[in-house]
């Protein structure tokens, strides 16, 4: 299985909550277990209204417990902290209902709190990792010896790859690496390894 944010990285974990597979990036640990980013805002919601719980019955258990033979003014003040325990936890309750909300305002609208530009740069640098996995295919094919299938194209590339042959050093290069904001991009069976060159770097 893949990373549902990223298809070509490997699975580190499934969301506790609801199950999605999901890479070391997008994993989110918590001492209850391993979250996505949407349902780890939930479980810590509900683990900060657990903990607030067992503080409020510690702190009444303690109340009853001193207050045999307590005078009516001790009674009233213990009266008054229980009250103020009432307040925090109903705070409590309204800032995870708040955190619940946003959580699931998140999960319905993941890009609502990001621009348009940001958008297209978060595309344009998953297709370019998308096509640096496909070259590193190629890499590996060329390394074997064997010449890389005309198909082992990037995704939104109906030309074929460019082979070039200088002396014994075979290169296959992307037709248009412009598309993701690169001058090149290619390998050869001299090394594996993808050179992806930047504008800034010419």
């Amino acid at each position: 299985m893949a990373c549902q944010n990223h298809p070509n990285a490997p699975t580190a974990a499934t969301c506790k909550s609801c199950g999605v597979e999901l890479c070391g990036m997008c994993t989110k640990f918590l001492d209850s277990g391993e979250y996505c980013e949407k349902c780890a805002v939930v479980a810590e919601a509900d683990a900060y209204m657990k903990s607030r719980s067992r503080e409020m019955e510690y702190r009444e258990a303690e109340a009853a417990h001193a207050s045999i033979g307590e005078t009516s003014a001790e009674k009233e003040s213990i009266a008054k902290a229980k009250d103020q325990d009432k307040l925090y936890i109903w705070g409590g309750v309204g800032t995870a209902m708040v955190m619940l909300c946003v959580a699931l305002g998140l999960y319905a609208f993941p890009n609502l709190l990001t621009d348009g530009e940001t958008l297209a740069q978060q595309d344009l640098l998953m297709d370019r990792e998308q096509c640096r996995l496909v070259f590193l295919d190629i890499g590996y094919s060329l390394a074997r010896g064997e010449m890389p299938d005309p198909s082992m194209r990037c995704e939104g590339s109906n030309t074929p790859n460019i082979i070039n042959r200088s002396g014994n050093t075979i290169r296959v290069s992307h037709p248009n690496p412009a598309q993701f904001g690169l001058l090149e991009l290619y390998v050869t069976n001299q090394s594996y390894e993808v050179v992806m060159v930047n504008a800034s770097q010419s």
